[in-house]
């Protein structure tokens, strides 16, 4: 398996089974009231840009005049970088803790974000305290040939290897970029990859829809990438700081050979990529939840773990990923040379002959109440895993698929309740008994199929706050939490290495081994386990 190396060389690039529940400080904290400024194609950056009437030409001079708290509302046109090389945006100013700079679409539009031969489309930079939201960022892949990518492209050359959004550090001066909410934007066409966080902390990528990245880069790049996070202030696995949830991500491929290794890679739809630490970088102890996402359709995995610790893969839809006949079938939903790793409740459809999932080199690694079809009989099974059609309603691959569950489906009611995890894609409550498994709820009773999700308006406000502590499957989670972010409530001493959910006295199917001595139940050593997925070996990103 592969994971994403991300991107491009300028670019400007729960656990155990302890009980979990820590209060988490999102990015989407509560907004101080600050100035707006306006952007325009037909403003001028010597206007004010404090009314409608007077806005700035460019975003960028937006960006260098805010303050915490501020808005930068983006109104009607297409931006696109001012020469070649540099970014349409590049965000190094930053918020302050419940006075975030959030650059949205103003009320009512739709402005385009267009890289051409650009880096980025939008790079935050170092900065913190940063909301992105409810805006298109549109790569310029209409515009692009395979012929020439395979010709042309060079890692030194932005013009295939455009990314649309990427948060990371600075690189000169080392800051990372923490606190970084990405939500409700419409992310599509870039050579490069589509919403990444590298060497980042306290990142929320929520309710984007991701879609057709990646194609042409010389860099195996991805639909939505989390690499190599920094720590940023206190960790605990206990504690979630990055958070994927409610996405829609698909037709996300690579399709011209990674430089340096002059092979196929990547193109997932989404990657939790080296948080165990690699190549001198340090090991990442807080924990990342990826929820309630739709990833179908993708060159490479749906979603996946590779060589990261400290993840919970629940509640999602995974649909004829690993389609890419360049390289060896990923498959829907799996984790890799992981360690504390859990997949739960999510659905997994796979193409005939795929792998199903994956025990190679992990170490308590969870697979259970999760549902299998297609493909190869799964690797590693949990005692309530499924294998059997999940009768979707609505799937297929275009991007107004909706995967609702149809009447008869194994997954209606079938989930084990998940505390951190309370409404599916459409934001329907998981509310009393037993869940569905996927990423959709129902709430109406009788109903056979949860409402459709629908795509992101630039008017729409945040999505509905999902619960931001790790929790136990069975839904309890510890009663007591701390008015200090991220100080973890409970010890050590509460974990198990047998998880047992709603009182079973069976645990969970875990791949490898465990030491209960251990904080979270993590062995000492990551063992070599099992045949699985052939696995290319990685890389860090060369960058400039």
């Amino acid at each position: 398996m592969k994971r994403t190396s991300t991107l491009a060389v300028t670019t400007a690039l729960l656990a155990s089974s302890a009980p979990l529940g820590l209060l988490t400080v999102g990015a989407g904290t509560a907004h101080a009231a600050g100035r707006t400024y306006f952007v325009s194609p037909g403003g001028n950056d010597g206007n004010p840009g404090t009314s409608a009437g007077a806005p700035f030409r460019t975003i960028q001079k937006a960006a260098d005049s805010a303050r915490p708290g501020d808005t930068v509302s983006i109104m009607n046109g297409t931006y696109s970088e001012r020469s070649k090389g540099s970014n349409v945006l590049t965000v190094t100013r930053s918020g302050r803790p419940g006075a975030p700079i959030t650059f949205t679409a103003h009320p009512g539009h739709n402005p385009v974000i267009h890289p051409v031969k650009a880096w980025n489309g939008i790079s935050v930079y170092g900065a913190s305290y940063i909301a992105i939201k409810n805006l298109e960022i549109k790569g310029n892949n209409a515009a692009l040939t395979l012929a020439g990518a395979e010709r042309d492209s060079d890692k030194s050359d932005p013009t295939y290897n455009t990314n649309c959004l990427t948060v990371e550090r600075d690189r000169a001066t080392g800051a990372v970029s923490h606190h970084v909410e990405v939500s409700g934007n419409k992310v599509h066409h870039c050579a490069g990859g589509g919403i990444s966080a590298i060497s980042s902390d306290h990142v929320d990528i929520t309710s984007n829809h991701v879609y057709s990245n990646g194609w042409y880069t010389v860099y195996g790049t991805s639909g939505i990438s989390i690499l190599t996070p920094r720590d940023v202030g206190a960790a605990d696995p206990r504690t979630y700081k990055i958070r994927i949830t409610g996405n829609r991500v698909h037709d996300n491929e690579t399709k011209v050979k990674w430089e340096r290794c002059r092979c196929y890679s990547d193109g997932n739809g989404i990657i939790i990529d080296t948080l165990k630490g690699d190549a001198g970088k340090p090991a990442y102890r807080g924990r990342t939840l990826v929820a309630d996402n739709l990833s179908y359709d993708n060159g490479g995995s749906g979603i996946h773990s590779y060589k990261s610790q400290h993840v919970d893969i629940v509640h999602n839809t995974a649909y004829k990923n690993g389609r890419s006949t360049r390289m060896k079938s990923y498959a829907n939903i799996f984790a890799h040379d992981s360690t504390d790793v859990r997949l739960l409740n999510n659905i997994a459809y796979g193409r005939p002959g795929q792998a199903t999932n994956s025990k190679s080199r992990n170490v308590d690694v969870t697979y259970d109440y999760n549902v299998y079809f297609g493909g190869k009989a799964p690797e590693v099974k949990g005692p309530n895993d499924i294998v059997a059609d999940p009768k979707f309603a609505d799937p297929g691959t275009g991007a107004e698929a909706g995967f609702r569950l149809g009447k008869g489906s194994p997954a209606i009611g079938s989930a084990t309740p998940f505390a951190a995890v309370t409404t599916g894609l459409a934001e329907a409550r998981r509310a009393g008994g037993a869940p569905d498994r996927g990423a959709f709820s129902f709430t109406t009773e009788g109903d056979d199929a949860a409402p459709e999700a629908s795509e992101p308006s630039a008017e729409s406000a945040s999505p509905t706050p999902r619960s931001t502590t790790a929790a136990e499957p069975s839904g309890e989670s510890d009663a007591g939490t701390s008015p200090a972010a991220e100080a973890p409530v409970g010890t050590d001493d509460d974990a198990d290495s047998g998880l047992k959910p709603n009182g079973a006295s069976e645990p969970l199917a875990e791949t490898g081994g465990s030491d209960p001595t251990l904080p979270l139940g993590i062995a000492a050593a990551v063992l070599g386990i099992g045949g699985g997925l052939l696995f290319a070996a990685r890389r860090k990103r060369s960058r400039h």
